[in-house]
């Protein structure tokens, strides 16, 4: 079992983590002042979504593969530009 100093450690890093804003709250606080509350709670739900996959992918090894294939990072990525760019401009559909 780790020490306590190391759990300590661990957890106020977290907790940092956590509070410190990033992309995903910018991206939730524009939509919600931008657009009203229910939008901002479809945001929530499709942040919460992607961590979700993030952890099913990193369950199953797809880190791993990432890794191994720069080229699927790439495509991953682009992917990911494409789905946001089809939400935000849904008259290119």
């Amino acid at each position: 079992m780790p020490e306590l100093n190391s759990l300590l450690g661990f957890a106020l890093i977290a907790l940092g983590m956590v509070l410190t804003p990033g992309p995903n709250m910018v991206y939730l606080i524009s939509r919600s002042s931008c657009q009203g509350r229910v939008a901002g709670l479809i945001s929530l739900g499709g942040v919460a979504l992607g961590f979700v996959f993030y952890m099913v992918c990193a369950a199953f090894g797809i880190t791993a593969l990432v890794l191994a294939v720069p080229y699927a990072y790439d495509a991953i990525r682009f992917a990911g530009a494409i789905d946001l760019s089809l939400k935000f401009h849904p008259a290119a559909t």
